[in-house]
Order: structure tokens, then C-alpha cells, then sequence
């Protein structure tokens, strides 16, 4: 079934879109009041999600890659973010979680809440979606939150999904899965080729290089007891 949008109904859309994105800002979190802490360099520290406030962490950044320590209590959460431009290289992560979010989803967009994850944000990448797609989409992260703009590749410790998955919660973002519940307590180590990944995902390489880098650590409030995550980043140093 084709849906017919008009002219007025598009410009309609938009002007509403407009007003909640003007609400978004002043009700967002704003992250980046908090300290950055020695040796964070040019990453920016937030809160990982909207309702959360920051754990206890040690962390240590470059201009290609950062070391993230976290113990993380229910409602905790830290993100770490870096701009710029690199090429779609091989990227080093090494993870470490000694529990998971219990009951967690990661099929669902709004379950899809990982111990530790690292993503990859190609700006200059987008699906050709619909008005109507975009402004629905929109309006659900308007409550849950605003990803970057472009595609995303995100690798995570799973909840319980398969080691090896690869999937999208969303159309612009795709997870894949490289240690899950059973690796608890362990530090597991992978080498991705993000070229490589996005061509398996989306079935063509990248329009442009990566934009974007964020790195994360979460424990959503209900879940029982603390996690302690370690998260370690390097990816190409020399930019596009």
C-alpha cells in the first residue's frame, strides 16, 4: 500500500516537527556540564541515557581510541563521544562486564540497552525513508532520545542474543553482537573491519568516512545489583 502525502500535509508535518525539536532542546539532558576528568582530551563525558546520572569511572582518551572503566549501579550510566573524520579502517575493542541487564531485549528499539557498546556513526549515510517514516520516528525519540545523525554500526555485549548476531533495532543503526551473558567476568578482544561490516549490513560500502565515535556503559534503573564494564576503543588514526 502507497501512501499519498501532499504538499500541505508535508509542510504541516514539518512545522510540528519544528516546534517539539525546539521543545527536545530545552527538556534534553545536557551532558557535557559534567567534568571531562584528566586525560579525556577532546571526547566529550555525558550521561548514557536521559534519566540517568553518572557512575563511578576512570577513563583516558586519545585522538584515536579511549580506556573506559565503569562500576555502574541500576540508573547509571556514562557516554563518551569524539567527532571527526576517519577512514572506515579496522577498528580494536576490547570488552570486559561481569553481569548484564537482565530481561533486556536487544531486538527492541527501546530495550536495546547494552552493558558496554562502542558505535561507529557514518554522517554522510542515510536510508531513504518517507516523510511520514521521519516524522514518526521523530516523535519516538523525541521521549527516547536523539541518535546522531547517519548510519550507525554498533558493537555490543548482547543481553542474551547470539555471540555473531548482527541486526538493526532501527532502520539506520545495525548491532553487532561480540560477547554476550556467557562471557561474563571474561575480557573478550575483536578486530573489526568497518568497511567490511557495513557492506554486510547495508549491502554497498559507505558514502563517507566515519563522523563519529561513541563509546558506552549503561545499567538501566530496575535492574538488580551493580556491573562493573571495562571498554577499550582504538580505531584508525589518520583521518580522511
Amino acid at each position: 500500500m502507497k501512501f499519498s502525502v501532499g504538499r500541505r500535509s508535508v509542510a504541516k508535518m514539518r512545522r510540528i516537527a519544528l516546534f517539539l525539536l525546539c521543545f527536545a532542546a530545552l527538556t534534553a539532558p545536557h551532558g557535557r556540564i559534567f567534568a571531562a576528568g584528566e586525560g579525556l582530551g577532546k571526547w566529550d563525558e555525558s550521561t548514557a541515557g536521559r534519566w540517568e546520572s553518572l557512575p563511578e569511572r576512570h577513563v583516558g582518551g586519545t585522538d584515536n581510541g579511549i580506556s573506559v572503566e565503569a562500576t555502574m549501579s541500576p540508573g547509571t550510566g556514562v557516554m563518551y563521544r569524539r567527532a571527526g573524520r576517519w577512514a572506515a579502517g579496522s577498528a580494536a575493542l576490547r570488552f570486559g562486564v561481569d553481569n548484564v541487564n537482565a530481561g533486556r531485549n536487544g531486538y527492541l528499539p527501546g530495550e536495546a540497552i547494552f552493558p558496554a557498546s562502542a558505535t561507529f556513526v557514518f554522517g554522510n549515510d542515510s536510508l531513504k525513508l518517507g516523510a511520514r517514516r521521519r516524522v514518526v520516528l521523530f516523535l519516538t525519540q523525541l521521549w527516547k532520545g536523539f541518535p546522531p545523525s547517519g548510519i550507525r554500526l554498533t558493537y555490543a555485549w548482547g543481553n542474551g542474543l547470539p555471540v555473531g548476531s548482527m541486526y538493526r533495532p532501527r532502520e539506520e543503526e545495525t548491532v553487532f553482537v561480540v560477547a554476550g551473558p556467557e562471557e561474563a567476568g571474561k575480557t573478550i578482544s575483536s578486530t573489526r573491519s568497518l568497511g567490511d561490516d557495513f557492506r554486510a549490513a547495508y549491502g554497498r560500502p559507505p558514502n563517507g568516512p566515519v563522523t563519529e565515535v561513541r563509546v558506552s556503559a549503561r545499567r538501566p534503573s530496575g535492574e538488580k545489583g551493580p556491573v562493573r564494564a571495562s571498554i577499550t576503543v582504538r580505531f584508525p588514526v589518520s583521518p580522511e
